[in-house]
């Protein structure tokens, strides 16, 4: 147990705090009472009714857990190459992952349904199947997950195998995201929906699908793992290690600012594919997301809904929210002669020009296909140009107070803290300025304040970064 314990760290290369693991603990037990909570006391009755909609939620999240963590911990993972060395097999390693990642996620489906039994205490058996079907579900989706990445290692070649990585988390995190998007806006908006699924699911059957398919998933990820995990873990590694030579010929350089974050930016060459293709198909799902009645359609408010979206589109930019993260020179600054405070300036010139590579194609789609006039075209730029400063800003600075050390080359998450922040900062910030000319002050167009509202705020933080220089110096 503790060389596995041992083992486990190395791999992840972190520390356990017991203060942490229990804070997370509490908020799970705590989420899980709060679910069933509102299910009983606004939806209608009986609470029984909505044990398959919480397993079809646990599975959810499982599946997304296991398709963020199997390729980050087991295939884009550093450490692991470090251990090789050592007289460890790899399925072993697969087997030490993967356990752990499904004793997770047999806490998750405990702190999901415990509060199910305080309120109803009868069909306690039939519950009971529902909970292992959503824990054999979520054990076949690790299981399929698991062969889905070692195929992508082993099929694709050297030279595009992290782009193939990148493709299939994304792409299954949209898939994810549009599925449980699809199933609220159903149960919401279509009367009969939740009931005739529970006709239609019978739980012994489906939990006997559920084993039967654990059990081939199983013996496919064996064979799968015993043959070919080595293979596929080497040649995602060499995608990231491959070099040119190439003669460099010495060169005078004008600002050397500009040079580290060019070459911070193209080292890391997830972060522009990545990114940038994120961004776009971010757009489109929420787009898709907004039009299905949930909430946004009826705004009376002129060009709210291309506020809105403009505004997720400069809140999650990669590139911003890992300046400092995924800079290997961060640890020589502090002794060469390189001003803190400049450079800080340029990874935020840096990341506002690549995000607004995204804001000028958005822009320019939603212009062509709502026909804007010109006037409020132009205003709805200048808006997008302002918050995606605004936003590059605060990602910069948000990663450069807690910046983070990744254990995996793959970028699928990396400066998720910092993103989700800013974006939630955007957000709060645009359906206030919804909410001001709604209710407040009628008399003031919509795209008129977010304009000023936006450039206000790029000078209060272009002034912060200004006058307070401490704030920027270690």
């Amino acid at each position: 147990m503790i060389i596995k314990r041992t083992l486990y760290k190395t791999i992840l290369k972190n520390k356990s705090n017991p203060i942490i693991t229990l804070s997370l603990l509490m908020i799970e037990i705590y989420m899980g009472y709060l679910v069933w909570y509102v299910l009983n006391l606004y939806l209608p009755k009986p609470i029984s009714n909505y044990r398959l909609l919480v397993s079809i939620w646990v599975i959810w999240i499982c599946a997304f857990v296991a398709v963020y963590k199997i390729p980050d911990q087991l295939f884009t993972n550093r450490q692991i190459k470090d251990i090789l060395c050592f007289p460890v097999s790899g399925r072993k390693l697969v087997l030490l992952v993967v356990g752990r990642l499904a004793c997770s996620q047999f806490g998750i489906t405990i702190s999901a349904f415990w509060s199910y039994f305080l309120y109803d205490c009868t069909d306690w058996a039939l519950t009971v199947i529902v909970i292992l079907f959503s824990l054999v579900s979520s054990w076949v989706v690790d299981l399929l997950v698991l062969i889905a990445s070692t195929t992508i290692g082993n099929m694709l070649s050297v030279f595009c195998v992290g782009y193939g990585f990148i493709i299939f988390q994304y792409g299954a995190f949209l898939l994810l995201t549009l599925s449980a998007g699809g199933l609220a806006s159903r149960i919401l908006f279509w009367p009969g929906f939740l009931a005739q699924m529970n006709t239609i699911f019978a739980p012994n059957w489906w939990l006997l699908i559920a084993m039967l398919a654990a059990l081939l998933s199983a013996c496919c990820s064996y064979f799968c793992v015993r043959d070919g995990y080595i293979r596929s873990y080497l040649n995602t590694q060499n995608f990231q290690g491959r070099k040119t030579n190439k003669r460099i010929a010495p060169t005078k350089i004008k600002n050397p600012y500009l040079l580290l974050e060019w070459k911070r930016v193209l080292r890391n060459k997830e972060l522009i594919f990545f990114s940038n293709i994120k961004n776009i198909l971010t757009v489109l799902v929420l787009c898709n997301l907004l039009l299905q009645n949930l909430g946004w359609k009826g705004l009376p408010e002129k060009y709210a809904l291309e506020l809105f979206l403009l505004v997720s589109c400069c809140g999650v930019n990669t590139i911003s929210s890992t300046a400092y993260s995924s800079d290997p020179n961060r640890a020589y600054v502090s002794f060469l002669p390189i001003s803190t405070h400049r450079l800080f300036l340029w990874k935020t010139l840096q990341g506002f020009a690549w995000g607004e590579i995204t804001v000028l194609l958005f822009w320019l789609g939603v212009t062509l296909v709502r026909a804007i006039p010109m006037t409020n075209a132009c205003m709805l730029l200048l808006y997008g140009t302002a918050m995606n400063y605004g936003c590059s800003w605060l990602g910069v600075f948000l990663d450069y107070k807690m910046p983070r050390t990744p254990t995996s080359t793959n970028e699928l998450l990396h400066g998720n803290i910092s993103k989700v922040i800013v974006l939630f900062a955007s957000i709060a910030l645009t359906i206030w300025e919804i909410y001001f000319t709604r209710q407040i002050a009628r008399f003031i167009s919509l795209l008129s304040f977010a304009v000023c509202v936006s450039v206000c705020a790029v000078m209060v933080e272009f002034g912060y970064w200004l006058l307070c220089r401490r704030a920027f110096h270690d």
